[in-house]
């Protein structure tokens, strides 16, 4: 079970604490890299040398883990994004200026 996790950093410390986040999938990322590579080997029976002989249980078992850690790293830079994308539109917001109130038509009146 997920369960979300809020909590607060000062506004210039925001894309430093989202690498952060990003590196908390560093675990992850290397166990697929591993399972990448040796699950080629499995499937075309490298593993055990002189042997040449494919253990398919086992390569559906790590193609499953592999699996699995890619979506554990999807699902965390799939926060980082949402955690990037606010901020970037919280930054474009302060720099443009607010807009203004068009007159109404009272107002216009007015005027004129």
């Amino acid at each position: 079970m997920r369960v979300k996790l809020s909590y607060t950093v000062e506004e210039d410390a925001v894309l430093n604490e989202s690498a952060k986040l990003v590196n908390l999938a560093s675990d992850d990322m290397q166990h697929a890299i591993f399972l990448f590579n040796e699950t080629q080997k499995v499937l075309k029976g490298e593993e055990i040398p002189d042997h040449n002989t494919v253990d398919v249980r086992r390569a559906l078992e790590m193609i499953d883990d592999f699996r699995k850690a890619l979506l554990n790293i999807d699902t965390r830079l799939s926060e980082v994004v949402e955690i990037v994308e606010s901020y970037d539109e919280y930054q474009r917001e302060q720099r443009s200026p607010p807009p203004t109130a068009a007159p109404t038509g009272r107002a216009k009146a007015q005027k004129e």
